[in-house]
């Protein structure tokens, strides 16, 4: 019966809705010295080659999203692990000339043994998306074993930087505590207590007898969502294996809709910004600069509201890739909106398949205890 069918399809109001602001800005202060100093000091050395092993290490610093300086540097330091881990395994497939389709099996176990690490461990942002980036972009790589020998020691220091950063401005962030009055800090106690948790790892509390469920999930979208461009002939394919890992990571059928959405609208929005900014055609320490600045304002939304965030975070990409200096940016905006449609729809399929399945609306009728609130702070 229509009824009895699970709504699915977000109104505007869903996709405009702002979350409250919580001192964001230290935080988009911390994620840009994570990862722009490494930057930096590669540009300063002639290095930037080097450049997306600093990226993959840098991430390290987009976890334990306000929790305190040990809290934080306890789940920074497990996501390190899985993210240098990735890095290592990227490498890997990276030296084998069928690199192109080893990654795609490789990538979907991964993602499904993350999945299960990430839900034992609470990490957010939830799910496997930073370490499927890390282990395709590095396996999609052309270089020799040197290159990803001195790659790998870059990504090493850069997440033992993010972690010294952590602890720093966690530091900070106590000492200022203790100085405010003691009312404006029971005041934002209350208010953070009342909102809805959008940074800390308990943003997602998964129930054990679905943990394996999510980790197929994931899998499936992975395996999917990378071969259509590789059969298809476009490059980049761990773009569209991103944006559907990035889908699927929020925790119901419906929010799952919601967030690929958002990732498509944004991204959309976000080329057309990125279309500007490389008709400047930066170079060197503008470069660097440019995405210094545009990773701070993408930590400065990306929990608040996901389409922003991606005006910021398509830019980054691309301008990114611009470093390799082997694809005109024409064809990087071109295989951006297609395999981010393509990882949209196949988040979307499968977010539809598993709402409507029968044994899924037997599981809604059984009662609250299902893993029903929304992910958010997602990438």
């Amino acid at each position: 019966m229509p009824a009895s069918r699970p709504q699915m399809i977000p109104g505007w109001r869903d996709l405009t809705t702002m979350g409250p602001y919580r001192r964001d800005h230290w935080v988009a202060l911390r994620v840009a010295l994570a990862i722009g100093a490494p930057l930096v000091l590669l540009w300063s050395t002639d290095s930037m080659g080097l450049a997306i092993f600093a990226v993959f290490g840098a991430f390290t610093s987009v976890y334990g999203r306000g929790l305190g300086a040990f809290g934080r540097l306890r789940l920074q330091s497990i996501a390190a692990a899985s993210l240098l881990a990735s890095v290592g395994v990227g490498a890997l497939i990276a030296l084998s000339p069928d690199r192109a389709w080893l990654v795609l099996p490789v990538a979907a176990v991964w993602a499904f043994l993350m999945s299960l690490f990430g839900d034992l461990v609470r990490w957010a942002p939830p799910g496997p998306m930073f370490q499927i980036f890390a282990l395709a972009g590095i396996a999609a790589l052309a270089v020799d074993g040197q290159v990803l020998l001195s790659g790998i020691g870059v990504a090493v220091l850069t997440a033992v930087w993010s972690l010294l950063l952590g602890l720093a401005f966690g530091a900070v962030g106590a000492l200022a505590d203790r100085a405010r009055p003691r009312r404006e800090s029971m005041k934002a106690a209350s208010v953070a207590s009342a909102a809805p948790v959008t940074g800390s790892i308990r943003s997602v509390r998964p129930v054990r007898s679905t943990a394996l469920g999510r980790g197929a999930m994931f899998a499936v979208g992975t395996l999917i969502a990378g071969a259509i461009p590789l059969l298809i002939g476009i490059g980049h394919p761990y773009w569209a294996m991103v944006s559907a890992i990035a889908g699927l990571s929020a925790a119901t059928g419906f929010h799952r809709v919601l967030r690929a959405t958002h990732r498509l609208v944004g991204t959309v929005l976000g080329l057309g910004v990125a279309a500007v900014l490389l008709g400047f055609e930066p170079s060197g320490l503008a470069v660097v600069l440019l995405v210094i600045a545009l990773q701070g304002g993408v930590e400065l939304f990306i929990v608040r509201n996901y389409t922003i965030g991606l005006l910021f975070l398509t830019p980054l990409v691309l301008v990114m890739g611009r470093l390799a200096g082997d694809v005109s940016a024409a064809q990087l905006l071109l295989e951006r909106g297609v395999e981010t449609a393509i990882g949209v729809a196949v988040a979307i399929g499968i977010a539809v398949v598993l709402e409507w399945r029968p044994w899924s609306r037997r599981s809604r009728r059984s009662g609250p205890d299902m893993p029903g609130k929304p992910g958010v702070g997602i990438r």
